[in-house]
């Protein structure tokens, strides 16, 4: 009982120390100014991180093209309720580092310097490390403004980490001690540190100066007077030719949501609503993953699949029908025709549709709009199962059906490829696959993010590094 009330006093004493960190490098107070209409020299994304509680929301990048807009790099044009353009106009000259990170996303979408607003979400982008290169080019200017600063340092991170330790190994002693039979205490211990580390790093992050608490409190004065007007819930992007900047910075405060949601710069790829360039001109195209008892499947085992359903399905009628036969329920005579009958049809449509798909292929050419795996079981404890889907669009219907396809040929694809495939026309199954035009979307991934990506921004406490091997 001792060694769980030192145990007990050790962890009160490590969370004791996490309050007091807290407290002291908790964000300073923001005085919101009365409304003004005065816009400062920040950019949409700065704004949107010191008026965050300096957390940049996805916004920040919706913003920024609108801000790009408002500007002349792009013009946004809204051609129908369903279709609105990103143009390309001239080169935008100097941009700030997550300014080109934005511009180079919709450039390397764009087709003969145009793409669907809607597409914005597409590419073959690593979205994590895109978001991560992003918030941290944004994070360098607020600190090189004096607006920000890290909210805790590599010292508070070997502080509290040491320091966690010491209550982590009291309750291993404590419950080594409590249950010497099953030797329990080195996992709980182990839990403990682990639970008290993640603890600390929900509380970490960036946080303001007190120059930048001034600045949040002006441009929270500045949305009192952009959300005192009403105009701007409802206005799309395009309509950033009429309010210029003003609309960027709406959607930065959060007052824009029609135009942030139109531009899904930093949000993943729909898995059933893609758009496709396919024929020419930008279209949705809705994607189906039909269910998978006669779809995607290969066609020989499926006719493996075919023989054991219909003797299962044959075994157990006719168990089912000696019983009711017995009692006098099914005729003696039609015990056997009736579980044949079942049978043959349990096995006959999944036979039938396989012969079809062996003995000849439908051809099938256009763009792959959407690559998708999704788990459907386990081979192990810790091996997942997957099945894997390939959407084509051949620029004929709103609507697709994705096929199954194997995981050696899924790997070898990317989205927005040209190709020409060999599908089953009964099961939806790939047999082979021909590339015959590269993907736009595979240039999404090249970007830099060697400059403001060495910098220390971690989101939880495990990102800050504790021994720096960075090269300078």
């Amino acid at each position: 009982m001792l060694a769980w009330l030192a145990a007990a006093a050790a962890v009160a004493l490590w969370l004791l120390l996490l309050a007091a960190l807290a407290v002291a490098t908790r964000n300073p107070d923001v005085v919101p100014v009365p409304p003004t209409d005065e816009l400062a020299a920040h950019s949409p994304a700065i704004v949107d991180l010191i008026t965050g509680h300096w957390r940049l929301c996805d916004e920040a990048t919706s913003a920024t093209l609108l801000d790009l807009a408002a500007r002349g790099a792009v013009r946004i044009e809204e051609i129908g309720p369903e279709l609105s353009l990103v143009r390309l106009r001239r080169d935008p000259g100097d941009l700030k580092p997550y300014e080109r990170l934005v511009y180079d996303h919709v450039r390397s979408l764009a087709v003969d310097g145009v793409v669907a607003t809607g597409a914005l979400a597409e590419g073959s982008r690593n979205l994590d490390r895109w978001w991560k290169s992003f918030r941290k080019k944004v994070i360098a200017e607020a600190r090189a403004q004096g607006l920000s600063q890290p909210r805790w340092s590599r010292a508070h991170a070997v502080l509290l980490t040491a320091a966690a330790a010491i209550p982590a190994l009291a309750v291993a002693v404590a419950m080594t001690l409590s249950d010497e039979k099953h030797d329990g205490g080195l996992g709980a211990g182990v839990v403990t540190f682990g639970v008290l580390v993640m603890l600390m790093g929900r509380l970490n992050g960036e946080r303001g100066t007190r120059r930048g608490a001034e600045a949040a409190g002006q441009w929270l004065g500045v949305r009192e007077h952009l959300a005192g007007t009403g105009r701007f819930a409802e206005q799309p992007a395009a309509s950033v030719t009429i309010w210029g900047r003003h609309l960027a910075y709406a959607a930065a405060l959060g007052l824009a949501p029609r135009a942030v949601t139109s531009l899904p710069v930093s949000v993943p790829a729909d898995d059933r609503r893609a758009w496709s360039d396919y024929g020419g001109m930008w279209h949705v195209v809705n994607v189906r993953y039909p269910r998978r008892l006669l779809w995607a499947r290969e066609p020989l085992p499926m006719l493996f699949y075919a023989l054991v359903a219909g003797f299962f399905t044959g075994f157990w009628t006719w168990i089912v029908l000696l019983v009711l036969s017995a009692v006098d329920l099914w005729p003696d005579a039609l015990v056997y025709p009736g579980a044949l009958a079942l049978g043959a049809a349990a096995a006959g449509v999944p036979l039938v549709y396989a012969i079809i798909d062996l003995s000849g292929k439908a051809g099938v050419e256009g763009q792959i709009v959407r690559l998708r795996r999704f788990q459907v079981g386990k081979k192990g404890d810790d091996d997942p199962k997957y099945a894997y889907w390939c959407a084509i669009d051949e620029g004929r219907a709103r609507e697709v059906k994705a096929y199954g396809i194997g995981a050696d040929m899924w790997s070898s694809l990317s989205e927005g490829q040209r190709v020409r495939a060999h599908v089953g026309r009964k099961l939806g199954w790939i047999d082979a696959i021909e590339v015959v035009g590269r993907s736009r979307l595979q240039g999404a991934a090249t970007y830099d993010d060697t400059g403001e990506q060495r910098i220390d921004a971690p989101e939880n406490l495990g990102e800050i590094r504790i021994f720096d091997t960075r090269q300078e």
